[in-house]
C-alpha cells in the first residue's frame, strides 16, 4: 500500500504545466482559433515591445491534482525559461514563449521525481521539455487577458486557453522587472498520462490545475 501511494503521488505532476507560472478556467481541450483581433494584438506586441527574458530563479510552474479522491497533492517545475514580449505601456497583449525542463520537476522527493522523469510519465529521455507558445489574446480587463496558445507535453500539442495577469513592474539592477501570473486547467489523459484514472481506478484525478509564476528582465525596445 505504501508503494502504491508513493507511485500515485509520483504521477501527480504528470499533468503539467507551466509553465509553466493562481482564478482557474475549465479543462483545456481543443478550442477555436484565436480571433483576428486577438492575433493582431499579439503581432503588434511582437513588433513593438521589448523582449522580457525570464529569470529562472523567480519563474516556476506549480500544479495540483487530487489523490485517492481525497486531498490535493502539489508539485512544481523549477527554473522556467523563455521570453515574454510585451510593451511596458500596456498598449498590446503579451506574447509568451515559455519552456519547462522535465529534469526540473520537484515533488519534494527524489524518488518520486525520478519516477516522473521515467517512461511511464514524462519520459524525459524522449521528451525533455514542455513548452507553451501563445498565438493570440483577448483583453479581459486592465493588465488581464485570456491567452490562446499551444501546449506541447510528452509529444502531444493541444491548443488551450490561459488566464493571465500582469502583476507588477519593478526596478531591477539592469532595468525593469516584469511579473505575470497565469492559470489554466488540463486533463492529463489528453496528453497520454492515464495511470491512476481507470487503473488503478481513482488513484489520481484527471484534472490538473496549474499556476504559472513568471518574472523577467525587460530589454530596451529597438529604435
Amino acid at each position: 500500500m505504501h508503494r502504491l501511494i508513493a507511485v500515485s503521488l509520483a504521477s501527480c505532476a504528470s499533468a503539467f504545466a507551466l509553465a509553466a507560472a493562481v482564478p482557474f478556467i475549465g479543462p483545456a481541450s481543443a478550442i477555436t482559433a484565436a480571433s483576428p483581433s486577438a492575433t493582431s494584438s499579439a503581432q503588434a506586441a511582437a513588433a513593438t515591445a521589448p523582449n522580457i527574458t525570464l529569470d529562472p530563479v523567480h519563474s516556476m510552474a506549480v500544479f495540483r491534482v487530487q489523490h485517492l479522491g481525497a486531498g490535493f497533492f502539489w508539485g512544481r517545475f523549477n527554473e522556467l525559461g523563455g521570453t515574454v514580449t510585451w510593451p511596458l505601456d500596456g498598449s498590446a497583449a503579451p506574447v509568451f514563449d515559455v519552456t519547462a525542463q522535465v529534469s526540473k520537476v520537484d515533488t519534494g522527493s527524489e524518488k518520486l521525481d525520478g519516477n516522473l522523469q521515467g517512461p511511464n510519465f514524462f519520459n524525459q529521455a524522449e521528451f525533455p521539455t514542455i513548452a507553451f507558445k501563445s498565438a493570440g489574446a483577448t483583453k479581459v480587463g486592465d493588465n488581464h487577458w485570456t491567452v490562446q496558445g499551444d501546449l506541447t507535453l510528452r509529444g502531444v500539442t493541444k491548443t488551450i486557453e490561459v488566464d493571465c495577469h500582469m502583476v507588477g513592474v519593478g526596478k531591477g539592477p539592469t532595468g525593469p522587472k516584469v511579473g505575470f501570473e497565469c492559470t489554466f486547467t488540463i486533463n492529463r489523459a489528453d496528453y497520454g498520462m492515464k495511470w491512476g484514472i481507470d487503473a488503478p481506478k481513482g488513484a489520481l484525478g484527471n484534472e490538473v490545475r496549474m499556476i504559472i509564476a513568471l518574472e523577467g528582465d525587460a530589454a530596451k525596445p529597438q529604435q
